[in-house]
């Protein structure tokens, strides 16, 4: 006690990060560990009934890469992802700015209904999700009132349906994260803007978007990243149709029984969203250098 004493008055301080070590190594472990099996397990053979060969292979992966049904996943994939993530952030950047720049005394509870809505388990959107869309759904119903269509939208069982999902899922999520990041851009140079002459819609694109591009950026990559795993929604809005590559995992992993496969898989689905992330990130980094004065 004595020690402890004459350390506080002696002016040194008690090395608070060292306790950041323990759970960096415990969340490094759970990361890398089953990253690693599953890497592992990619380059064996499946011999069967959960059997797997001794000797490491590549077949596996020339496999993948030179099926036009895996191509078409991988693609499939991709391409749902990206689409969500655009509506998202098209969806997402105005309800965020306007909830910032809000001073009602309403922001606080929607603000808490947003984050509430994040918790909800997916399974239970998606089901919501399946009885507003179906044919005799909330929105076929509207859009048949109104005379905007004739019969019923087709909204499931297939990609436009799995990309709705997809948008459900996320939204929350980067609502109140672009949210943080327009609180951040002071409302002075707005203003300041707008003395100058600047008309509202300038102001958002020559002021808000660029101080808000890397929040946007990172916004983006993250929720692209929960749509090239999500499951839950490409297996019950997409209805068995749409398959993506989490849903061709599930299925060589309890239908086949082939693990290196459903291995590989995973393995080829980490890569390529890792290589997209630093891509843009690059991207970004060349863009912000490009436009500074020389």
């Amino acid at each position: 006690m004595k020690a402890i004493v004459a350390r506080h008055r002696s002016g040194a301080r008690p090395r608070w990060h060292l306790f950041l070590w323990a759970p960096l190594a415990i969340s490094a472990a759970l990361l890398i560990l089953p990253q690693a099996s599953f890497v592992w397990m990619s380059f064996h053979k499946n011999l069967g009934m959960g059997l797997v060969s001794d000797t490491l292979v590549l077949d596996n992966y020339l496999r993948i890469l030179s099926d036009p049904f895996y191509l078409g996943s991988l693609w499939l994939t991709f391409r749902l992802s990206l689409e969500a993530t655009v509506f998202a952030l098209i969806l997402g950047f105005p309800a965020a700015y306007c909830l910032a720049r809000a001073r009602s005394s309403w922001v606080s509870l929607l603000v808490v209904l947003l984050l509430i809505s994040s918790f909800v388990t997916i399974v239970i959107k998606v089901l919501g999700l399946s009885l507003v869309l179906g044919q005799e759904g909330v929105v076929n119903q509207f859009l048949q009132a109104v005379g905007i269509v004739s019969e019923p939208l087709r909204l499931l069982n297939n990609s436009s349906g799995v990309v709705i999902g997809l948008v459900q899922y996320t939204l929350p999520f980067l609502v109140m994260l672009l949210f943080g990041v327009v609180q951040t851009i002071p409302v002075s140079l707005e203003e300041a803007a707008e003395l100058h002459g600047a008309s509202r819609a300038s102001t958002i694109r020559r002021v808000i978007v660029p101080l808000a591009l890397p929040g946007l950026i990172a916004g983006g990559l993250m929720t692209f990243n929960l749509n090239m795993g999500a499951f839950t929604s490409a297996v019950l809005l997409g209805g068995g149709k749409v398959l993506t590559l989490p849903v061709l995992i599930q299925r060589k992993i309890f239908l086949d029984v082939d693990y290196p496969l459903a291995a590989c898989l995973a393995t080829v689905l980490v890569v390529l969203v890792f290589l997209f992330n630093v891509a843009s990130v690059l991207l970004l980094r060349w863009n912000m250098r490009s436009q500074r004065p020389s």
